[in-house]
């Protein structure tokens, strides 16, 4: 039988690099985002491929909405082994208005959504995701996105760093819960990500990491492709960097 993965943020540009990388490894994907016009891109970009894919409308800092997405889309695809969490953001995803304060400067409303959607998102995503693993009864696979931020810190980023942070102690926590179920629980943290609309020649995409490349979402999705895998199956607890050594020292960050 197919495996069947859930991810959120699925519609945003790491998310559906990740649902088309697990797609080509022959699971059939669930895409879920808050915004449907980009959960049908995705749905269509996989599917025009000749993969299986679903799309699900949900909003990952509502229990029930997240509770109800992965369920329903166990329910549809027949299971539901591999859960990723990809939704995220800085203080952008707060709002137009929203800005990278210092914390003493930062409004309660950035604050709040920096929050709930990295860390509450995660929260609500994994404990919906391992009842019906553990229900199935033959073990699954939780990924929970952090961020280099989340490891060294970064100023005007203290919400998204605590918010990054508090995904790597769960991981570990919840590795430790679920581990009699044989479900593994990781998490990814990427460094900067270099999105196609950005300048191919901006240096920062160089200069905050130790190799001079860029990083893709391909490489995010590599990565996710691996631990999702049988090869690693004894992995569990751990947090994995994908930054191109950036936190070795954290450059261009102060």
């Amino acid at each position: 039988m197919k495996k069947v993965a859930f991810i959120t943020g699925g519609g945003g540009y790491i998310g559906s690099e990740v649902a088309l990388t697990l797609a080509k490894s022959g699971v059939a994907v669930a895409v879920c985002d808050i915004n449907e016009e980009t959960v049908s891109k995705t749905v269509a970009r996989i599917t025009a491929e000749g993969y299986t894919a679903k799309g699900y409308v949900a909003d990952v800092t509502e229990p029930e909405s997240i509770n109800n997405a992965i369920k329903n889309a166990a329910e549809h695809l027949g299971r539901l082994d591999i859960m990723v969490h990809v939704a995220g953001g800085s203080a952008r995803i707060a709002g137009p208005n929203a800005k990278f304060y210092h914390l003493v400067d930062q409004e309660d409303y950035v604050i709040d959504k920096v929050l709930k959607v990295n860390l509450y998102g995660a929260i609500y995503a994994s404990r919906a995701a391992a009842r019906i693993m553990i229900k199935q009864g033959d073990g699954g696979r939780i990924i929970n996105f952090s961020s280099a931020v989340g490891l060294n810190g970064l100023k005007g980023c203290v919400d998204y760093a605590a918010a990054k942070g508090g995904v790597m102690s769960m991981t570990k926590a919840l590795a430790k819960e679920l581990g009699e179920y044989k479900i593994t629980v990781n998490s990814v943290a990427p460094g900067i990500v270099c999105r196609p609309e950005e300048n191919v020649s901006h240096e920062r995409m160089y200069e905050t990491n130790l190799l001079g490349e860029k990083c893709t979402a391909e490489d995010i999705a590599n990565l996710v492709e691996f631990l999702v895998s049988a090869k690693a199956r004894f992995i569990t607890g751990q947090t994995y960097v994908c930054d191109g050594g950036r936190t070795l020292s954290m450059k261009g960050t102060d």
